[in-house]
């Protein structure tokens, strides 16, 4: 059996964290596209599962700005949404794989508590 430990890095913007994941390595922003992370499970700070990506926001210059995220809820239905700004989000891609993961340094409580994004 794979440890798969997750461990918090500062990441020099502000508060948020990256996360470093054995096998998984941080992607770089510019590679990726909203196919890869569209319905993408968001995983907080402890590695719980605290949401999906619902949608993305693409800017005029076609880069990512915003994620709406769905918490709560079973498949979409009462699901609290509620936008983040995609470069709080760390995506980390499997090393040898296509495995996708997307991190946020928060809770699931913290994101309820966010006011309701109406898609």
């Amino acid at each position: 059996m794979t440890d798969h430990a997750t461990t918090t890095h500062a990441t020099g913007t502000g508060n948020a964290y990256g996360f470093a994941r054995d096998g998984y390595a941080k992607e770089n922003m510019h590679d990726i596209t909203t196919a890869d992370v569209e319905n993408a499970k968001v995983y907080g700070r402890d590695d719980e599962t605290i949401g999906s990506i619902h949608s993305l926001k693409v800017g005029t210059d076609g880069k990512i700005t915003d994620a709406v995220i769905d918490v709560g809820g079973f498949l979409g239905i009462a699901a609290h949404s509620v936008v983040m700004p995609f470069d709080q989000l760390t995506v980390l891609r499997e090393t040898d794989g296509a495995d996708l993961r997307v991190h946020l340094d928060t809770t699931k409580e913290k994101l309820k508590a966010m006011p309701h994004h109406d898609a």
